[in-house]
């Protein structure tokens, strides 16, 4: 069980904020979010912060740190997809597998000029994230 839920808050991280208006990050640039993840599975929650970077290909590379149990830091790296656009900002998904025992790990989430928010589910987990767009 408590490897489960730290599998599932180390993919929280997925969910960070992209980028800034028109939902593009300039090509070798970088944004930085912070926010919060929550669990609805669980009721946890805790600190995340998310460095977002615009690769060649048109998709974005993102590093997420946080903590989990108030003093567990975690940190992951992922690639992120963009699937589309309108008035709500980019939408930006995720899909992982995780191995044979844990399953995958996926994630939907929506970035406008200021604020990442997305929705996860893995290993039997599922909840938010909250960011908000600090550089």
């Amino acid at each position: 069980m408590l490897t489960r839920l730290m599998v599932s808050l180390l993919c929280v991280g997925l969910l960070a904020n992209w980028a800034e208006a028109g939902g593009i990050v300039s090509r070798g640039g970088s944004q930085v979010y912070r926010g919060k993840w929550h669990s609805q599975s669980t009721g946890h929650s805790g600190p995340m912060r998310a460095r977002v970077t615009a690769r060649a290909d048109g998709g974005y590379s993102a590093r997420f740190t946080g903590r989990f149990f108030v003093i567990i830091p975690f940190t992951y790296r992922t690639d992120l997809t963009p699937v589309g656009s309108g008035p709500a900002g980019q939408s930006l998904v995720v899909h992982k597998q995780l191995g044979p025992l844990l399953g995958s790990y996926d994630m939907s989430a929506q970035l406008n000029p200021a604020s990442f928010t997305g929705t996860f589910r893995a290993a039997g987990d599922t909840g938010t994230v909250s960011l908000r767009r600090v550089r």
